[in-house]
């Protein structure tokens, strides 16, 4: 194999990687579902679902930002063991690497949070 080249997983490891993925999405999915319902079984309109929804999206944020960019990715270097021939990667390195597409995010949580609240709103009426 070519230096520089990099190889896919195995078949079996793949299909676990997607069934994960999967399933987290499912849960993220569950979770949005989750915080509208609670919400309107507790008697919240759409100024509490709204602050709900940000303290999600915003929370889910901060740990992805915390624990998974800057700890697991820059700090442990723990995608690196699985992939050494991208130990030369400039983003394993940069904490700044994520930086403008974290912002747009954040910057678009409020809208999706009104959506969201909206939407739960309307549902639950």
């Amino acid at each position: 194999m070519p230096p520089g080249t990099i190889r896919d997983p195995p078949p079996g490891k793949r299909m676990i990687g997607y069934g994960l993925t999967f399933l987290m999405a499912a849960v993220y999915v569950g979770m949005i579902l989750y915080v509208g319902a609670d919400g309107l079984r507790s008697g919240a309109g759409f100024w509490q679902l709204f602050g709900r929804y940000m303290l999600f999206l915003y929370g889910y944020k901060v740990f992805d930002i915390l624990v998974q960019d800057q700890y697991l990715v820059i700090t442990r270097q723990y995608f690196v063991s699985f992939y050494p021939e991208t130990e030369d990667c400039r983003s394993w390195h940069d904490r700044s690497f994520n930086t403008k597409k974290q912002l747009i995010r954040l910057a678009l949580f409020p809208f999706a949070a009104a959506v969201l609240a909206a939407a739960a709103c309307w549902l639950g009426r």
